[in-house]
């Protein structure tokens, strides 16, 4: 058994994305490093599951985490996808198991 590295993605909850203004530019950093990582050595990209800023909720831009993997899915070919934190008050289990199956469907691995 080998170990295995995997990398976060982040989305902006932790005030990362802030100077960069767009939300498009923003997605696209994101991707960015998806898809370095998928280039590179690391085995797994890891998105957080929340819904705003920490430690204080701001508007500001925090993408979605389901959603956000399953676009990356279609940007990265070989690493594996996967989400940290998911509150099970917040989805009903049937449909976080369907998404996340739907998920794992669309990313080829």
């Amino acid at each position: 058994m080998s170990t295995r590295f995997g990398v976060f993605v982040r989305q902006g909850w932790g005030m990362e994305l802030v100077e960069i203004r767009d939300p498009v530019q923003q997605w696209e950093a994101m991707t960015a490093v998806a898809q370095a990582a998928d280039a590179g050595s690391w085995d797994s990209i890891w998105l957080y599951d929340h819904f705003h800023t920490v430690p204080t909720p701001m508007q500001k831009i925090t993408f979605e985490c389901r959603t956000s993997i399953a676009a990356l899915a279609g940007n990265t070919t070989r690493v594996r996808l996967g989400q940290m934190v998911t509150c099970n008050s917040y989805r009903n289990p049937a449909l976080l198991a369907k998404m996340a199956s739907t998920v794992d469907a669309l990313s080829h691995v």
